[in-house]
């Protein structure tokens, strides 16, 4: 077939601008050299965030989901070909090499897909995007007339994830800001737990409470370090309950000076392009009586009951007078408890109390207890 006229390329532009276009441009895309779908995805390490057309996107939800990603060859063999253009499967791999291959044998072809042409496209912040156009079966290996239309398109491409992934970077920076705005220190992070940008209230912290390093943004407080880690795997793997995302971070005195909260980023295109996967939001404690249920439930996510245990154990209150006071069993309590020390990552009575004294929401102004 022929070039993609103007408006094929204008799609392309409007999907730099409107993270919502990519789905359907990649429908499009795929639908011109005659393939089932097209997916877009990260290969540069970490976590892998993706977006595909429609038909396609269960497959690719498969492939990322059930370890498929570690099995898979064609990126590996990309990569070391380093060309600049779309390649298919037959210039990675043989056709002995495919017949042989379990990624091709136990589930592309199974899956009714098999033959595919793709390229990667470096972006500016180190990240690299694989875009796989896959065609069933059936129909054959990709035809060099089709790989030599998607060279032509492949510029439009490279400059509409470039700035894709620019915007995307701007909004991690307005985030911030606008947390900065109500007087909290917040850091949005990669999906490695790599520093994106960060807000003018959390750069007096760097290096003596936190440390930007190459890998990613680390706590000096060796505990609190760990609970990040463990947070930003397990954002980075899908799971967004069951994990510690609001955890005390210790002081130089080695008591809790503030607490910090992790925030998953939702939106699909956002992160492929902007790499922003969670923002990082540090509350300082200001050693005054503990903050009210709503308060603390809200930060540490616990239930209504959860949230009357812990301010009645934050108070100084025994699990026995707890227990009297709410009207409820000990066992009770200590099931609370237990559900509490989980999602604030402290494995303490006195730690708890230390925690949710002085909790406080700084204002704009400098700082207004509630």
């Amino acid at each position: 077939m022929g070039s993609p006229g103007e408006d094929f390329i204008d799609d392309i532009y409007e999907a730099s601008l409107i993270p919502e276009m990519w789905p359907p441009l990649l429908e499009k895309l795929a639908g011109t050299v005659d393939a089932l779908g097209a997916g877009l995805f990260t290969v540069s390490g970490g976590a892998s965030p993706w977006i595909a057309s429609p038909a396609l996107a269960p497959l690719m939800r498969a492939f990322m989901e059930d370890g498929w990603v570690e099995i898979n060859k064609r990126a590996s063999r990309a990569e070391a070909m380093a060309h600049p253009g779309f390649i298919t499967d037959l210039d990675a791999f043989s056709m002995e090499e495919i017949e042989r291959d379990p990624f091709y044998q136990d589930f592309l072809i199974p899956s009714g897909i098999g033959w595919s042409t793709g390229t990667h496209i470096a972006l500016p912040m180190g990240d690299v995007v694989s875009i796989t156009i896959e065609r069933p079966w059936h129909r054959g290996p990709v035809e060099r007339h089709y790989v030599d239309l998607l060279d032509g398109l492949r510029p439009h491409l490279a400059r509409a994830a470039m700035l894709s992934a620019r915007l995307a970077l701007e909004r991690a920076r307005t985030a911030a800001s606008a947390l900065e705005s109500v007087g909290l220190p917040a850091a949005v992070l990669g999906a490695r737990g790599q520093l994106l940008a960060g807000n003018r209230l959390i750069e007096p912290m760097i290096p003596s409470i936190l440390q930007d390093s190459s890998a990613r943004l680390r706590f000096v407080d060796p505990r609190a370090d760990r609970l990040l880690q463990t947070g930003v795997d397990a954002l980075a793997s899908g799971l967004g309950t069951g994990i510690t995302q609001s955890f005390p971070v210790s002081g130089p005195h080695g008591g809790p000076a503030s607490v910090a909260h992790l925030l998953p980023v939702k939106g699909q295109a956002r992160d492929v392009f902007g790499g922003m996967h969670s923002v990082l939001v540090i509350m300082p404690l200001n050693g005054a009586a503990v903050a009210p249920a709503s308060l603390v439930q809200a930060l540490f996510d616990f239930t209504p009951a959860e949230a009357r245990v812990a301010i009645s154990l934050g108070e100084g209150a025994s699990v026995n007078d707890t227990a009297h006071r709410l009207g409820v069993s000990r066992e009770t309590v200590r099931t609370h408890l237990r559900a509490i020390f989980s999602k604030t990552g402290v494995s303490r009575q006195s730690a708890l109390v230390r925690l949710l004294a002085g909790l406080s929401r700084p204002s704009p102004a400098g700082g207004t207890n509630l």
